[in-house]
């Protein structure tokens, strides 16, 4: 791995504010770093079209925190619809069960917390999963993106060439 594309790379990421990253243990940042810089070597040995393959996948790429968002709403309106569908539940003599609805309260306080602070319980989980944040999607972007003029002058594709299509009369 290229020390300066290492290098570029870090000094990115430390020269932008993210509470995410702020929040998260040096090893995952770190980790999240260097798999990052890995992965841009690996493209720019591809050449030129794998580039902008990569380019178009990063476009398309979760950053933790929609995947935060995704993961309070699926699990917090699972959790909110069986806390009521068990409450609703006639029981004799019993008090009713409100456990699921503890627990959608406290994905709402995560969320607040996340909204807030920059950092949530499930937080740490997502980020050794390898779900990274905008700013670190961003420098694997910059570098990408810094690196190909240097492709298109070097070896130039025929592959943004759209065939023309065949007139019939």
């Amino acid at each position: 791995m290229s020390t300066t594309m290492s290098n570029s790379i870090v000094q990115f990421l430390e020269q932008r504010p993210d509470r995410v990253r702020d929040h998260t243990g040096q090893s995952a940042n770190r980790r999240i770093a260097e798999q990052t810089s890995a992965r841009v070597e690996r493209v720019l040995a591809r050449g030129r079209d794998a580039v902008i393959h990569r380019l178009a996948e990063l476009d398309r790429e979760w950053d933790v925190d929609r995947a935060l968002m995704v993961n309070f709403a699926v699990v917090g309106g699972a959790a909110y619809a069986t806390g009521l569908l068990r409450l609703g539940e006639r029981r004799w003599l019993r008090p009713r069960r409100k456990g699921w609805l503890y627990f959608f309260s406290a994905q709402l306080g995560f969320l607040l917390l996340h909204g807030t602070v920059g950092w949530c319980p499930p937080l740490p989980v997502f980020r050794r999963l390898g779900v990274r944040t905008k700013t670190e999607i961003e420098a694997e972007r910059q570098a990408l993106l810094e690196a190909l003029p240097a492709l298109n002058e070097a070896a130039p594709s025929h592959g943004d060439r759209l065939p023309r299509p065949e007139r019939s009369v």
